[in-house]
Parts: structure tokens; sequence; C-alpha cells
């Protein structure tokens, strides 16, 4: 994105009111998807989730504790879960959209504490240095109009120079930003001073007048500036979508399909804190997955109907355009504890929905000890003697491969794309 003299002052620029986009037209559609058209809707399941609950079927194993609530196996062509009486809309959600779903399973993330657990499966990387895959994917975007990604609630990770992202904040910090407010001084964002203001706004014109300067870390801070005014005024303009209702899960994956029908971002990511907003880390009283599932399925099918229900930027569907990826940061040990929960275990599941996914099936599987089994990243088959186990850098590099980046140079040659999962 070029830079752009900054011609009012930071103060000025942020203190009028924004004028709200109208809705974009309907474009003509093609009957094709290109890599460059993929865009990404991230469901991050915050506390860790027990896979039996839905995605392991786990039955004939002595080793695990699977749900004593009459639940059994469920079936849609290739496609298996765990049915269970107090979850119903798992299974209205499979029966309506299993054949656009893959179920990932037995994925390690080698970890049982949260914040590394997010930081692997979010980067792909335990490096404190190393951004989120979905930063990575919308610096891949070649809209000039777009966002970047969107943290509407969740797990976001940043590196230099690592891509655009813009935080919605869920204490109203972008609304305070964008409507003016902060500028009279009664809210809880303060600019600086109006003697510091002027300083800065005289180097931003001396440098805007000397070019671009410097190379390496001072550029990059420097593009990232002018950048940041591009996205700002893209932001102003659609303020509708980007402010107010925020830390209501169901508000959040409403706004982010819109930003995403509308081109405005490549990736969002929107928190789901399960029932009551209780979170997943339920070391007593599992059975609270049970609500939590239900919820969480039923939210994700309501995604699943907006983005088949609204016109694509070149597609007949939105569905076609959009993959929705839910993860959870780690699962729950095979065994429930004294309390009836169970704790944190190093090896989960993941779910692609959508556009670019061949669904319709489970790929990968857990072995007796609920560890990753091996995997044929070309299949999905089980192996034997041969595969791989599933790591966060294979999800990365299957993401980075469908939206057109070679993910070799993040990823290396041993967390390969999982082929066997893109249509």
């Amino acid at each position: 994105m070029p830079f752009r003299s900054p011609a009012l002052s930071r103060r000025s620029l942020l203190g009028g009111i924004p004028a709200l986009a109208g809705m974009l037209g309907a474009r003509g559609a093609r009957a094709s998807v290109g890599a460059g058209d993929r865009r990404f809707l991230f469901i991050f399941v915050d506390g860790g989730w027990d896979p039996t609950w839905v995605f392991l079927p786990g039955f004939d194993n002595p080793n695990i504790d699977m749900p004593p609530d009459g639940s059994d196996i469920a079936t849609a062509g290739d496609l298996r879960w765990v049915s269970g009486p107090g979850r119903p809309r798992v299974d209205a959600f499979f029966e309506e959209y299993g054949s656009r779903a893959c179920v990932i399973n037995g994925l390690e993330v080698r970890s049982i504490a949260h914040e590394r657990c997010r930081r692997l499966l979010m980067t792909g990387s335990s490096a404190a240095s190393s951004a989120g895959i979905p930063t990575l994917l919308a610096a891949g975007d070649p809209s000039t109009d777009s966002l970047g990604h969107v943290v509407l609630s969740g797990p976001a990770f940043r590196a230099e120079g690592g891509g655009d992202l813009v935080r919605v904040g869920v204490n109203g910090q972008l609304t305070e930003l964008l409507d003016g407010s902060c500028v009279d001084g009664t809210t809880n964002l303060r600019l600086p001073s109006t003697d510091l203001a002027a300083l800065e706004d005289a180097f931003v014109a001396d440098q805007v007048s000397a070019g671009i300067p410097g190379r390496g870390a001072e550029s990059r801070l420097w593009d990232g500036y002018g950048s940041a005014l591009d996205r700002l005024d893209v932001a102003r303009s659609n303020s509708d979508l980007l402010t107010g209702g925020f830390g209501d899960t169901s508000t959040e994956l409403t706004a982010a399909v819109r930003l995403l029908g509308q081109g405005l971002a490549r990736c969002a990511i929107v928190a789901d804190l399960g029932d009551r907003n209780e979170r997943w880390d339920h070391h007593a009283d599992l059975s609270r997955q049970i609500r939590s599932y239900d919820t969480l399925f039923d939210r994700i099918h309501s995604v699943c109907r907006m983005l088949s229900s609204e016109r694509g930027q070149v597609a007949e569907t939105l569905f076609e355009e959009v993959t929705v990826v839910v993860v959870s940061e780690m699962g729950r040990a095979p065994r429930l504890n004294s309390s009836m929960g169970k704790d944190h275990w190093m090896t989960t599941s993941a779910v692609l929905i959508g556009g670019g996914i061949r669904g319709g099936q489970v790929f990968g599987g857990y072995n007796e000890a609920m560890a990753g089994a091996l995997v044929h990243p070309e299949t999905g088959e089980l192996g034997t003697t041969d595969g791989v186990v599933l790591q966060p850098g294979h999800l990365g590099a299957t993401l980075m491969q469908l939206a057109g980046i070679d993910p070799e140079p993040l990823f290396g040659t041993e967390q390969v794309p999982l082929t066997g999962v893109l249509s």
C-alpha cells in the first residue's frame, strides 16, 4: 500500500464525523474462485474443548472416558461424529452442512499451557516473534481497500512487518477513535498534549518533504504509519461494522461475515467463550461442555446460512469464497479427574468449512492413547509405520496454500499442506 502524505493533523483526522458506507452492490459472478479471492473466518474456542463430545467417537477405546449421557455415533456419508441428547444443534449442523465440513483429528500442539498453546496453534511456532497465520494470510491480500486481519475478539499475534492487523477492542477503543470522542478528553483514551502533537506533526511534515527515510526497521515503521492512515480512512467509512455490540459472540460473527462479504478484510477472528461466557476450561463438571457445544454449533450453523445467502465478490455465494476455521488451543485429557472434569491435553481437533475445502470427511485421527495418529497428508488416511503426526504448521501451510501463498518459507518442508483437505 503506497504511503500517503498526511495532509491533516492527527487531531483533525480523528475529530470528524464518519460517513457510513453503503452496502456494496452485487457483482457479476464467475464460475471459479481464485486464490487471491479467498477469505477466512476464524472461530477460536477459548479454553480447550473436549473432542470426545463431538469429534472423537472413541466408544471402543478403554483408555478414554466418553460422554456418559447416552451419546452415540452419527454418520453422514464419510463423516462421523458423536451425537448426544443435549446437543441437537450439532446434529442439525452436520446434517445440513456436513458435506462442506472437514473434521481434522489428532492435531498436536505439544503443550498444555494456555498461552503457549494459543501461540503454537495460531502461528505454527513457539517463537515470540512469530506472526499469526491470519496476519500472514492478510499480508497476501491483493486488495488495497482491505483492513487485513480484523480481530473482533480472540488471540492475535503480529510480528514486525508481518502484515495488517486491526483490533476492534472489546472496551470500545476503536469506536472512540473513529467517532472522535477521544478528542474531548471524556473517554478512557488520551491523545498526546497539544504541544507534543504539534511536534509530531512537524516531524511528519519534515519526513514527507525529505522522502521516505532509511531502511530496515525504520522504513517498515514509516510504511506502517502511512498504511495505518489509509486503513483509518477505510475504517471510518465502515464504522457501522467496526463499532457497537462487541463482547457478544453472535454480534461479532455477524459483523465478521459482513466485513468479509464486502471485501473489507481478508481474515477475521471471533472468540467463542462457551455457555454463559464461562470459557471451555472445565477441570470440574465437564458436562458443561454439552451446552457449550450446542451453542457453538448453533452459531456455526448461523454463520454458514449467512454465507450461503450472501452474494460473493466473485462467486454465486459468499460460502464459495470464505473458509471457516474452527479451532481450540488444546484438547482435554482422555480420563476424567476426581472432580468429573478433564485436565489439559496436547492434542486437539479442528473443523474447516466452506470455500476450497473437501467436505464430508474426517481427516487424520487419534491413537489408542489419544495422541495424534500417523496421517498421509495427501489423503488423510491413517498410517501404521509411515505418515506424519499433524501439527499446527500443517494447518497453517494448508491455509496458506489455499490463499495462494507459498508456505515453505514459513513452515519448511516437513509441515506440508494437507492437500487431502483441499477441494
